[in-house]
């Protein structure tokens, strides 16, 4: 063998390992999914409230990192998490009484919180919201249970 063949030996053998054997899996963090009844209102003006929807919430934990995905209701969804980034500065709220996240948005101090209350499952929160040409604090409310 030459020089030149023994060099490409060990990756060639390597590579024909891992398409025989396969790659290694990645570790991933499960997604809880719940199924959330929600209402939003604004108490700035005089409590408008916003229709009832049916939401689901993806709960994700990744290290020491929370995610959550709201799909439904356009009014409604949201993504929020406890990273903190150039972005977005995200805040852990999770307690012996609730799991939360708090998440605020460093280029125009925009705030979305969400909290589901261990004991009854009940979702409270709220969002800053563009609603007739401003930023409006939304209010959020409802009862969720397990997709």
């Amino acid at each position: 063998m030459t020089s030149n063949t023994l060099k490409w030996v060990a990756p060639t053998v390597l590579l024909h390992l891992v398409l025989l054997l396969g790659l290694p899996a990645t570790a991933q963090a499960e997604i809880f999914t719940m199924r959330c009844t929600i209402e939003g209102s604004f108490p700035a003006l005089e409590d408008k409230k916003v229709p009832a929807a049916e939401v689901s919430i993806e709960i994700q934990s990744i290290g020491n990192n929370l995610y959550f995905k709201v799909q439904g209701a356009k009014p409604y969804e949201m993504f929020i998490n406890t990273l903190t980034t150039d972005q977005f500065v995200g805040k852990n709220l999770t307690n012996p009484s609730s799991m939360g996240i708090q998440q605020k948005t460093v280029a125009n101090g925009e705030v979305r919180e969400l909290r589901f209350a261990r004991a009854n499952m009940a979702l409270s929160g709220y969002a800053d919201v563009p609603y007739q040409r401003k930023t409006q604090r939304m209010n959020l409310q409802g009862q969720c249970k397990p997709a």
